[in-house]
């Protein structure tokens, strides 16, 4: 685990950045055994909020319906959504290249059913576990869904990347900005 993110002055970590193998809640751990070579605990989300006054915030925001909100802006904006989507595909490629080389054969070398869902999960899910490439509609069109404001933000606050740059996570800019207007006493 590495601090990510920290406060806009510097004084307290905002997100960590974990290894894929070593995440997820105890209830959602599943750890692949192969052939007494373990593979840990896979789970997608690279980043996660350490501070709790940001996430209580953001599960306002939630409970307000801001998750539609964002869906909504996405679907209304084909620029946002094209950028939400290659946020997902960067979210994916970076970590599968965060694996360990060992970690990648191991994937590679074993064809079981659960170890290559685990591979696919890892390789090609979005931010949150999203499962981005089922959006695509039988016309070509991207409908974004959205997951988690929380692990939205806390991907936004680690890889502060501009707008036009690759890995530009937009709804995690859009949290940040509805934190500093709803929550300006919160400490960004």
């Amino acid at each position: 685990r590495e601090v990510s993110a920290w406060t806009l002055d510097g004084s307290l970590p905002v997100a960590i950045k974990t290894y894929p193998l070593n995440g997820g809640a105890r209830r959602r751990q599943a750890t692949a055994d192969i052939q007494q070579v373990s593979l840990g605990t896979p789970f997608p989300t690279l980043y996660w909020l350490t501070s709790p006054d940001i996430s209580r915030a953001i599960s306002n925001l939630e409970r307000q319906g801001f998750v539609s909100v964002m869906e909504e802006k996405l679907n209304s904006d084909s620029d946002s959504a094209s950028r939400f989507f290659a946020c997902h595909e960067h979210y994916a490629k970076e970590r599968w290249e965060s694996l360990s080389k060992e970690d990648c054969t191991l994937f590679e070398l074993y064809d079981s059913s659960s170890v290559q869902s685990m591979r696919e999960m890892l390789q090609s899910s979005g931010v949150a576990g999203t499962n981005h490439t089922a959006q695509i509609q039988s016309d070509g069109t991207f409908r974004a869904s959205v997951k988690c404001l929380h692990a939205h933000y806390a991907h936004y606050r680690s890889k502060q990347v501009d707008e036009h740059e690759s890995g530009f996570n937009p709804v995690g800019y859009w949290v940040h900005e509805l934190l500093s207007t709803e929550f300006p006493d919160t400490r960004l």
